[in-house]
């Protein structure tokens, strides 16, 4: 249960930081993605039921502070959590470098993923900013991701040792 809690704090802090410390230090119009890296963590080190629905909450807040459209990224992170969650189960994505690149495919899988549903259902022609900028955000995400599993893992152990 601490973990749980210790987990949507953590997230929590990445929403208000991704939407307010962010955007002010960013690499041109590019930010990197806190919760996508979050969701990749669920994806690799929590195959229940309760990693699912964080994934899919980490999305819904995503998509109720950036002020978009209402889903596309809670679809998006259920679309990473279940491809980090297969892929992890059939590879062994256990060191750093493959988990940074676990994050860096993980970010191009959600964007690809986002700008289809929005040029399919919405018309709009997204294909040439957005694949301009795909993958800086993607080394972006992969170059902090270090950091940010590192603080997970020390949390996640951390409630462990409280909860024996």
């Amino acid at each position: 249960m601490r973990s749980i809690a210790l987990f949507t704090l953590i997230a929590l802090f990445a929403v208000v930081l991704q939407t307010s410390v962010l955007p002010v230090v960013r690499i041109g119009r590019e930010t990197p993605d806190l919760l996508l890296i979050i969701c990749v963590y669920l994806g690799l080190h929590q195959h229940t039921i309760p990693g699912a629905v964080g994934a899919f909450l980490l999305g819904y807040l995503q998509d109720a502070f950036s002020g978009g459209v209402i889903g596309l990224n809670a679809f998006g992170m259920c679309l990473v959590f279940t491809v980090v969650y297969l892929t992890s189960r059939r590879l062994w994505v256990d060191n750093a470098l493959s988990k940074v690149v676990v994050v860096f495919l993980a970010s191009m899988v959600k964007t690809t993923a986002i700008v289809a549903l929005v040029v399919v259902f919405m018309s709009v022609e997204l294909w040439r900013p957005i694949l301009s900028s795909l993958l800086v955000d993607a080394a972006l995400a992969a170059i902090i991701s270090p950091a940010v599993f590192a603080v997970l893992s020390r949390t996640q152990l951390l409630a462990q040792v409280e909860e024996d």
